[in-house]
C-alpha cells in the first residue's frame, strides 16, 4: 500500500515536471512578437520629402540617407574639377600639372592636342532648377553645350575663369561637353544656382535617426511653403546695430568718416572706399537659432551683398540709405556680411531683428492646432499632414 501511494506520488510529480518544462519550452521556444513603431524618424521623413517633391533623379540608385539630404540642402554652388569628370576612355585630351599657364585647382588640368578636341564630361546634381555655369579654361574660341544650349568661351592663353551662360538643368547626371581649339585647357567647370534656395530641414539642422516631432515637422515645411519672411518681430524683439567701423582690420584706402552731408548716420562714424572701391566683411553674431531680418545703412550707386549664400546686386544711392536683405534663418555663431562698395561708397551699419520662431510659431504658420511641439508622428498622421501642405504649392520639378 505504501509502494503503490509512493508510485503515485512520484508519478503525479513527473507529471508536474514535465509539465512545467513543457510550459519552459513553449515560453521560450516561441518569440514574442516586438511591438512595431508606427513613428518616423527624421531620416525618413527626408526621403518621404524627396519622393513627394518630385526630386528622386537627384538621388543615385541605391540612396543613403545623406543623399537626401543633400538634395535638401541649401548648397546651391558646385565645383568640379575637370581631370575627375571627364571621359577618360574616349576624350583625346592630357591630364597636365604643371602652372605654365596661370594657377590651377585640383590635381591638375586638361590639355587639349594642336587640333580641335572634343571633351566631355559627367556630373552629378542633387536638385534640378537654372545654374550659371562658369568654366576656368585656356583658349579662345571655346564652343560649350550643356542644358540644350551652346556658348562660346574665349579665355586667351592663360587658365581664367569665365561665365558661359545660364542653364536649365533636372537634378541627376548631367553630359556637359566643349570643344577646345587647338592647344586649349580647362581646370574646372563650376555651377551656381540663380535665385535664393534656403536649406529644407528643421531648424536645429537633421537628426536622421531621431524621431519627427511636430515641431520639427512645421520648421521644416515652413521652408518649403516660404513661410519664415512673413514671421512678426517677437514682443521684445529690439534691434541689435552692428556697425562696419567695428570691423578689426579695414581694407586699405577704405577710412573712417563722420561727415553728415551724405546721409544721416546712425554709428557714430561710418566708412568710406576709395577710388577703387572696396569689399568689407562684417562679422554678426548671432545668440540663437532662428529668424533673423536684416537691414543695412550703404551709400553708393551700385552694391553687392553676400550673406547667408545669398548673393544679390542693389541699385543705390548717392547717399546713405536703408537696404532691406530680408528674413534669413540663421544658426546660432558668427556670420558673416560680405559687402562690395563701388568707389566713394561707404557703409554705415547692419540692423538685425529677431522674429518669433519657436516651434509653437512654427505650428500656428502651417494652421496646425492642438499639437503638442514635442509629439513625434505617426507614419498616418505625416502622410495625411503632408497632403494638406503639399496641396498649397506645386513644386518646382
Amino acid at each position: 500500500m505504501i509502494e503503490s501511494k509512493r508510485a503515485i506520488l512520484s508519478k503525479s510529480l513527473l507529471t508536474a515536471v514535465l509539465t512545467a518544462i513543457v510550459m519552459v519550452l513553449l515560453i521560450c521556444g516561441t518569440p514574442m512578437a516586438e511591438p512595431v513603431s508606427t513613428h518616423v524618424s527624421q531620416g525618413e521623413f527626408a526621403a518621404y520629402l524627396v519622393s513627394e517633391l518630385g526630386w528622386q533623379s537627384g538621388v543615385p540608385d541605391e540612396p543613403k540617407i545623406s543623399d537626401y539630404l543633400a538634395v535638401l540642402s541649401g548648397k546651391r554652388s558646385f565645383r568640379f574639377e575637370a581631370e575627375d569628370v571627364f571621359n577618360i576612355e574616349g576624350d583625346s585630351v592630357t591630364v597636365r600639372n604643371y602652372p605654365l599657364y596661370g594657377p590651377f585647382s585640383g590635381s591638375g588640368w586638361l590639355s587639349g592636342t594642336a587640333a580641335p578636341t572634343t571633351v566631355r564630361f559627367t556630373v552629378f546634381l542633387p536638385r534640378g532648377g537654372e545654374y550659371l555655369l562658369s568654366v576656368v579654361s585656356k583658349g579662345d574660341g571655346q564652343h560649350w553645350s550643356a542644358g540644350g544650349k551652346d556658348f562660346t568661351v574665349n579665355t586667351g592663353g592663360g587658365l581664367r575663369e569665365k561665365e558661359a551662360g545660364t542653364i536649365t538643368l533636372r537634378g541627376g547626371k548631367q553630359e556637359i561637353s566643349v570643344m577646345l581649339p587647338p592647344e586649349g585647357g580647362v581646370d574646372a567647370l563650376i555651377l551656381n544656382a540663380v535665385g535664393e534656395f534656403p536649406a529644407i530641414e528643421p531648424l536645429g539642422g537633421w537628426r536622421p535617426d531621431t524621431p519627427l516631432s511636430w515641431g520639427s515637422y512645421a520648421e521644416t515645411m515652413a521652408t518649403i511653403l516660404n513661410l519664415e519672411k512673413k514671421f512678426p518681430g517677437g514682443q521684445a524683439a529690439k534691434p541689435e546695430i552692428i556697425a562696419f567701423k567695428s570691423i578689426n582690420k579695414l581694407p586699405p584706402a577704405v577710412v573712417e568718416t563722420n561727415i553728415n552731408y551724405l546721409g544721416a548716420h546712425t554709428a557714430t562714424s561710418w566708412v568710406r572706399a576709395g577710388a577703387n572701391g572696396a569689399v568689407l566683411e562684417l562679422p554678426i553674431d548671432v545668440a540663437a537659432n532662428g529668424i533673423y531680418a536684416l537691414r543695412v545703412r550703404i551709400l553708393g550707386s551700385t552694391f553687392v551683398t553676400d550673406f547667408n549664400g545669398v548673393r544679390k546686386q542693389w541699385d543705390g544711392k548717392p547717399y546713405l540709405y536703408w537696404y532691406d536683405l530680408g528674413a534669413s534663418r540663421l544658426a546660432r555663431g558668427t556670420h558673416i556680411l560680405k559687402i562690395e562698395i563701388p568707389p566713394l561708397g561707404g557703409a554705415d551699419v547692419v540692423e538685425l531683428t529677431a522674429l518669433k520662431s519657436s516651434q509653437q510659431d512654427y505650428l500656428a504658420a502651417l494652421g496646425i492646432v492642438g499639437k503638442n511641439p514635442s509629439s513625434t508622428l505617426s507614419q498616418a498622421e505625416l502622410e495625411d499632414q503632408l497632403r494638406k501642405d503639399l496641396g498649397r504649392l506645386i513644386p518646382a520639378r
